[in-house]
């Protein structure tokens, strides 16, 4: 059974004290809400000893139930596209991919002209993979690590800031590294999406059994919407947000034209069950 912390009594993220609870989804994880940034998040929240046992084991979990599992060339050809945007609004220097998990986007920036190194939370498999790429790869408490201020070009968080206790330390410590206009890559689940919509109507029906279940509260402990994430960045972090769409989600055996839908789909109101944002530090 987890173990939990105390009940949070403000909003992390813009640290409003007017947060309230919003649902109980069927594992009996409480989800609170903050009526002022209106960001959602699990409240009590999984200690530190329990989200330290189930890091230890993630990477090996997520490579075996990865929707890209042996997929090798799909995962860095997404990466490539990310970084294809990410150079409309800067040119390739030193990247930083926080949570790079196997480390194709370390791979692809490298081989793109970025200067890349990584960060991941198990220090035995970062140990591994560093010596694997030949790369910089770090591990530990990401916000205790010491890098050199404003020295980087990129920061890249791909499915990364739904899973921290403390999404604003992260958002500010990435704020720091940054150059100023240096971009800050984020792609996390959309708990706004169409889908989720849909599952909400059928539970009001009594028609879905697990209800919350797209919180997905086994391992992610914040649920961010496109609109709220890119308020949150431009009125509490000092980021202007430069690109906002549906993240990319090929499947191997997809058809040219299906990938084509998808790429627009990038650049389109985004309504999918994840969404990415580009911010430029200002």
């Amino acid at each position: 059974m987890p173990d939990f912390d105390s009940p949070l009594h403000q909003c992390d993220l813009c640290d409003s004290p007017h947060i309230h609870p919003h649902l109980t989804d069927y594992r009996g994880i409480q989800i609170f809400k903050c009526a002022n940034c209106r960001i959602e998040f699990m409240n009590p929240q999984y200690s530190d000893e329990y989200l330290a046992n189930f890091y230890s084991g993630y990477q090996a979990m997520d490579e075996k139930h990865h929707r890209y599992f042996k997929a090798e060339n799909l995962r860095k050809y997404l990466h490539a596209l990310n970084l294809t945007d990410i150079e409309k609004f800067v040119a390739p220097g030193k990247f930083l991919s926080v949570g790079c998990g196997r480390g194709h986007d370390l791979m692809v920036a490298q081989e793109r002209g970025w200067q890349p190194e990584g960060y991941e939370v198990d220090p035995d498999f970062t140990k591994q993979l560093s010596k694997e790429l030949g790369m910089s790869i770090r591990s530990g408490q990401f916000v205790d690590l010491v890098y050199d201020p404003h020295d980087y070009d990129c920061v890249y968080l791909n499915h990364v800031i739904e899973h921290p206790k403390n999404p604003s330390a992260y958002l500010k410590k990435c704020y720091d590294l940054l150059k100023k206009g240096g971009i800050l890559y984020i792609a996390c689940p959309n708990i706004a999406a169409f889908s989720v919509k849909m599952k909400k109507g059928l539970e009001l029906l009594h028609l879905k059994k697990k209800k919350g279940s797209y919180y997905d509260s086994w391992q992610h402990l914040f649920y961010y919407s496109p609109f709220t994430l890119k308020d949150l960045l431009e009125k509490h972090y000092q980021f202007k947000v430069v690109l906002l769409g549906n993240d990319r989600k090929f499947k191997p055996e997809q058809s040219a034209l299906s990938r084509k839908i998808i790429e627009k789909q990038a650049y389109s109101y985004p309504y999918k069950a994840s969404f990415r944002l580009l911010a430029m530090k200002i």
